[in-house]
Parts: structure tokens; C-alpha cells; sequence
């Protein structure tokens, strides 16, 4: 099953095309803004590459939020658009499950990632790796350490909550990877399916007062 998943809601942006659970191949852009000019040319260029045509795809996944509201827009656009075109199945994810898509240890596990503003987007899990402590809540990284024990972190904003930590965006070969083998039963897959609804997780900043 052919499948491309892409993000655009961190920084720059990251695609992946897979086919029955084996990658095929991967493309990143490190850039701060011009993704809307970016995101289309970039996965035509992929599909181009790996020598596959964009009717072939059966599965579409990008991530929902929470990140910048640009990127999160643009994304879902692109992938709805995309799905219709291709007559492919449209799949939102939010992104603090794709970090623990795969074999992630999840026990006492922290997933932080960037807003760009003081506070951090942050999931935490209990040390049984199951239960959620923190769940997508907007916390300076102060206020995050006072409520939980951070011993291991991952995400776009890690290193703002752990001096040993490296910042990653979500992992688009992990996530077209299981898309391209996830059965149509898998509970992940069915609750993304046709999920279109921002994650956000802050109320958009859209200038001050009116003026009098």
C-alpha cells in the first residue's frame, strides 16, 4: 500500500513515502517560512524521484497540530487536496502520537514541543508507559518540571526542558512507514481517518485591541 505522510506544522517541513511497510525515501527542508511555496514541489519532487505516480497512492497522512497555525492549516489543506485528487484516503495525526508510533518507550516519557512563545506544548506519561499525566496541555518548561519528574524527553522543544535532550521534529518515515502496513482495523488508523480538525491548543494571536 502506498502511502506518503508529510509535516509542515514545525519547523520547515519533512516528508515520506513508503509502500507495504518498507520506506522508499525521504525529504527535508530546514526553513523558518515559504512553505506554502514549498510543500506541493517538494513531495511532486518525491513522488518523481522514486519513480511513482501520485494516482498510486492509497494512503495520505500529515500531522494536525499543535504547531504553528500556518503550517497546521497549509498541511491539512495540502493533504485533503491531495486525497481528493488522488482518490487516496486522507489520515490527521496528532503529533504527539506520532513520536510514540513504533517500539517508543513510553514509561515516565516527556514529549515537548515548540510553540515559539514561553510555553511548550507537552504530553507526559506515567512511569507504567500508559497512563498520561500530562495530556497536550500549554506549560512553560518551569511550570512542566513542577508538576512532573522529567527523567527522558523527546520532541521539537526537548532540549528546552533537558540539557541532554536533542530537538526533533516527528518522524514522517515512522508514520508513512505504518501507514503503508497498519491494518484497517488498527485503532490509530481508523480514528485518523478523514480527521481534518486543527490541534491548536492555544487560541490564535491575531494582533491587539482595536484602536479607538
Amino acid at each position: 500500500m502506498l502511502s506518503l505522510a508529510f509535516e509542515c506544522a514545525g519547523r520547515g517541513l519533512s516528508a515520506a513515502l513508503a509502500e507495504d511497510g518498507q520506506l522508499i525515501g525521504t525529504t527535508q527542508l530546514d526553513m523558518d517560512r515559504g512553505q506554502p511555496a514549498a510543500l506541493l514541489p517538494a513531495l511532486h519532487a518525491l513522488l518523481t524521484a522514486h519513480r511513482r505516480n501520485p494516482s498510486a497512492l492509497e494512503r495520505i497522512g500529515c500531522t494536525l497540530g499543535p504547531g504553528g497555525f500556518t503550517g497546521i492549516r497549509l498541511g491539512i489543506a495540502a493533504g485533503l487536496g491531495l486525497a481528493r485528487a488522488t482518490g487516496a484516503v486522507f489520515h490527521g495525526f496528532n503529533a504527539f502520537d506520532v513520536y510514540t508510533l513504533g517500539d517508543v518507550d513510553r514509561r515516565g516519557l516527556c514529549i515537548a514541543l515548540e510553540s515559539r512563545r514561553a510555553e511548550l506544548f507537552i504530553r507526559a506519561y506515567d512511569t507504567d508507559g500508559v497512563s498520561v499525566l500530562l495530556n497536550d496541555e500549554v506549560l512553560t518548561p518551569e511550570d512542566t518540571q513542577r508538576r512532573i519528574n522529567v527523567a527522558r524527553v523527546l520532541g521539537s522543544a526537548a532540549e528546552k526542558l533537558s540539557p541532554t535532550a536533542t530537538n526533533a521534529e516527528p518522524d514522517m518515515a515512522v508514520l508513512a512507514s505504518f501507514l503503508s502496513k497498519a491494518s484497517k482495523n488498527d485503532a490509530l488508523l481508523t480514528q485518523s481517518q478523514n480527521q481534518a480538525t486543527p490541534l491548536y491548543l492555544r487560541a490564535p494571536e491575531i494582533g491587539g485591541g482595536a484602536k479607538p
